[in-house]
């Protein structure tokens, strides 16, 4: 059982820390402000939350569980969730409003719509 719940811990926690990873050096590739805020959605939705996940089942291991501690979590994964989505749309927004350049070389440029 041990081994498993490591197993577990060390999934969670390295997977999430190789989706945040993997966003950082997508935002380094990326040629425009919009799709940079795009790549940053992957490490805010999806390793942050997986993060914690790990963290908390590695608290529940050695503490044993409490219901008060999984409530923080789920808030903290539909925060984290939710906070995501609004600080994308937030930010692309703003970067489209600024006149930020989009990237002119891509073959299927960046086109943003006027709701914006």
């Amino acid at each position: 059982m041990n081994v498993v719940l490591l197993v577990v811990v060390g999934v969670l926690c390295i997977g999430g820390a190789l989706f945040v990873l993997t966003s950082a050096l997508a935002m380094l590739r990326a040629r425009d402000g919009l799709s940079r805020i795009n790549v940053l959605s992957g490490a805010t939705g999806m390793g942050i939350p997986w993060m914690v996940t790990g963290v908390y089942v590695h608290h529940v291991w050695t503490h044993g569980f409490d219901v008060v501690d999984l409530i923080k979590l789920l808030v903290a994964i539909a925060g984290f969730i939710i906070m995501s989505s609004v600080a994308s749309n937030a930010l692309g927004r703003a970067a489209y409003r600024s006149g930020a350049p989009l990237d002119p070389a891509r073959s299927t440029p960046t086109e943003p719509n006027d709701l914006a």
